[in-house]
């Protein structure tokens, strides 16, 4: 829901999980139903189905991200527009209750999270605020927008899309960029490769 916010998933490796078949298919990153607020920041996703899913959301960030053979890359909806309308038109007002159940007119929610507060006079069936910067599509299918929404609605901008990144060395899953990738030059910043994925346990002190 709407408040359901402030989480940041951040230098994950996503990888084989599979391609989009069917009505819903896999996903790596999925912000189901209006989850909104999240950061997905410095991950990397190959052959990871859809990468990220901002499913009616407001107010998310997908930035500084490498996608390779994803399908698609990042999917934004305004499902409150479609499918979901029921719960905009009375029928399921579960939205409202699970914002009323939180006290987003008072501190500290109505300060680290002012947006709710002009929620409701501001189209709020409509995924706004959605931020897709500095990313780097390579392969696959870069960008799905659907019910009506576009680049004046979702904020996109600085994202390397069809050509070339200059991977390290693709064919054997080595995202790292090269020096002279032209991510750079559009603020992409270093993803630590080598903190990724299960790490060694340290002996304790001592021993």
């Amino acid at each position: 829901d709407w408040t359901w916010r402030g989480n940041v998933i951040r230098y994950n490796y996503f990888h084989h999980i599979g391609q989009f078949q069917g009505y819903v298919g896999v996903q790596s990153v999925y912000l189901d139903d209006w989850a909104s607020g999240s950061t997905v920041f410095g991950n990397v996703f190959y052959k990871a189905g859809r990468g990220v899913l901002i499913g009616g959301g407001r107010d998310n960030t997908v930035e500084n991200n490498i996608f390779v053979d994803c399908t698609p890359a990042v999917h934004v909806d305004s499902r409150g527009l479609g499918w979901a309308k029921s719960y905009f038109d009375g029928r399921d007002n579960t939205l409202v209750e699970r914002l009323n159940a939180v006290p987003y007119k008072e501190p500290p929610w109505s300060t680290r999270y002012p947006e709710l507060l002009k929620l409701y006079d501001d189209e709020p069936a409509v995924a706004k605020g959605n931020r897709i910067m500095r990313n780097i599509c390579s392969g696959g299918r870069w960008l799905d927008l659907l019910d009506k929404l576009d680049d004046k609605i979702v904020y996109v901008k600085d994202n390397l899309v069809a050509e070339d990144p200059h991977f390290v060395d693709a064919a054997h899953q080595d995202f790292r960029l090269k020096d002279d990738s032209p991510a750079w030059k559009l603020g992409f910043k270093r993803i630590p490769f080598e903190e990724i994925g299960l790490q060694r346990a340290r002996p304790p002190a001592g021993k």
